[in-house]
C-alpha cells in the first residue's frame, strides 16, 4: 500500500471512531440523567415509604419529608440532591413523583404500579 492510501485509511478510521464515540456519549448522557434521576428517586421513595410506615399514610406534600419548596416554581416543586422533582399525593396509600428531563418530557414514578415511565 502506498503512503497516500495508508493516510487516507487512517483518516477515515479516525473520523469514524470519533463519530461513533460522539454518538455514544450523546446517547448515554441522556440515559445517564434518567438513571441519576431514578437513583435519587429511589431515595425519595424510601423516605416516603418510611413516612407511610410511621404515619399510616403517605405525606400530604414533600414538606412533610422536611424538604423545602423551590420558590422558583412558586413553591410547587422541590430539589433533592441536585435533582428537581414534583410530588403528587394520589390517595392515603399512593403518590406520583415526576422529574423534569427536558421541555415537554418528564420521568414519572407511580407508587400504585411501582413503575417508571417517560412521557
Amino acid at each position: 500500500m502506498g503512503k497516500r492510501v495508508k493516510k487516507s485509511l487512517v483518516g477515515i478510521l479516525s473520523v469514524s471512531f470519533f463519530f461513533c464515540l460522539t454518538v455514544f456519549l450523546i446517547w448515554n448522557s441522556g440515559n445517564g440523567y434518567v438513571n441519576h434521576a431514578k437513583k435519587i428517586g429511589k431515595q425519595i421513595i424510601e423516605k416516603i415509604e418510611n413516612y407511610k410506615l410511621v404515619n399510616g399514610k403517605v405525606p400530604d406534600s414533600f414538606i412533610d419529608l422536611g424538604l423545602v419548596p423551590n420558590q422558583q416554581w412558586g413553591g410547587v416543586g422541590t430539589e433533592y440532591m441536585g435533582v428537581n422533582f414534583w410530588y403528587d399525593k394520589v390517595s392515603d396509600n399512593d403518590y406520583d413523583l415526576y422529574f423534569d428531563l427536558s421541555v415537554g418530557e418528564a420521568l414519572y414514578y407511580h407508587s400504585c404500579t411501582k413503575e417508571w415511565d417517560i412521557n
